[in-house]
């Protein structure tokens, strides 16, 4: 097997010389960045009548998320937020802040005027009741 390379994520560090130099600016730059919000983490389950969805958005508040259900899709948005006092200058920062949003085509079509939504312990739970599918019907033919 030549030409094999195996990697395994970890720079080699010289102890000295440049390759510390490098290792060490990048640790400060991951150390000292301002980090901006991902993607909204979820769990989508089913049951036969309902999409139970959950969503972590932790320490942002009810009034920070917008949830829009159609009949066939979710979205939710929400913004983390991150606040200093007076007088205090940011040392180290690795909590997210921005506003990030997800959206969820669903398999089924919900009822969305029946769809509950819960904010608890950082965790957002939605409940979309799924509609009934529509009996076929036999036409009548004039």
């Amino acid at each position: 097997m030549t030409g094999l390379i195996r990697f395994n994520g970890v720079p080699a560090v010289r102890w000295g010389g440049r390759g510390f130099d490098r290792a060490f600016d990048s640790l400060a730059s991951e150390l000292f960045v301002e980090r901006t919000a991902g993607e909204l983490r979820a769990d989508v389950r089913e049951t036969p009548n309902a999409y139970i969805v959950q969503f972590d958005v932790p320490g942002v508040a009810k009034e920070d998320i917008a949830v829009d259900v159609d009949e066939k899709s979710v979205r939710v948005e929400a913004t983390f937020k991150r606040e200093t006092g007076e007088g205090e200058n940011v040392v180290l920062t690795e909590r997210v802040a921005g506003a990030v949003s997800r959206a969820f085509k669903l398999p089924q079509a919900v009822d969305a005027d029946q769809a509950s939504a819960k904010h608890e312990h950082g965790v957002l739970t939605l409940t979309l009741p799924k509609k009934n599918a529509t009996a076929q019907k036999r036409l009548t033919i004039n």
